[in-house]
């Protein structure tokens, strides 16, 4: 390899790494300073000019976790209470019917989705 190449790509990769720096830097400084922490909501104005965007307090975002958790707890009781029904009307030695399964599948679901918005 000839010398020029081998300083092309010297300072070539120089210039990626300071770039790839910058980008980093720039991406610790945004989350430092709490953009993104909260979700936002969009505030149409009355004029007609840009919409403002409103970040959502902590107690906001608790007060819709808590209606969505409350939601989701009643479908997951329906759904158990189904499943029950199913198999205690199917025999289920041999083999699972596939309503089964796939209410089986929608109980995980939405004990993963409760599980998340406890967890905030």
């Amino acid at each position: 390899m000839s010398q020029s190449r081998r300083n092309f790509l010297g300072v070539a990769a120089a210039v990626a790494a300071s770039a790839w720096g910058a980008v980093s830097l720039a991406v610790q400084a945004q989350g430092q300073t709490g953009t993104g922490q909260f979700p936002t909501t969009s505030i149409p104005s009355q004029a007609g000019g840009p919409i403002f965007e409103r970040r959502m307090t902590p107690a906001e975002r608790m007060q819709m976790n808590q209606v969505q958790i409350r939601k989701s707890s009643a479908r997951l009781a329906e759904v158990v209470g189904e499943l029950r029904k199913d198999l205690e009307a199917n025999d289920t030695t041999n083999v699972l019917p596939l309503a089964v399964i796939r209410k089986a599948e929608e109980i995980e679901k939405l004990a993963r989705q409760i599980r998340t918005l406890v967890r905030g």
